[in-house]
């Protein structure tokens, strides 16, 4: 998608299969947002805050450790969650 998006507020909104996949989200807020469906893949997170937001259904492939505090409080699923283990080198078993 490569969108510049960068300040928005989508806090406490429905989002639905929206791509913002490799878009620059720096300082959006997507406070108590609930995703269902699309992406967030390798997109440009600095200083976006996603605390509340319900992260199950969107994909978070790329997520970097560095952002991992910005989703203080977030929910994500089991899958979601083995696979960022999985990407920070770690096997799940």
């Amino acid at each position: 998608m490569d969108a510049h998006l960068r300040g928005m507020s989508f806090r406490k909104q429905k989002l639905e299969q929206l791509d913002f996949s490799e878009a620059d989200l720096s300082g959006c807020d997507f406070r108590e947002a609930v995703f269902e469906g699309g992406s967030l893949r390798n997109a440009h997170l600095k200083l976006a805050r996603f605390e509340g937001a319900d992260l199950r259904e969107v994909d978070l492939g790329g997520l970097r450790l560095a952002n991992a505090a910005q989703f203080k409080g977030a929910t994500i699923s089991h899958r979601q969650a083995a696979s960022l283990v999985e990407e920070l080198g770690l096997r799940v078993v």
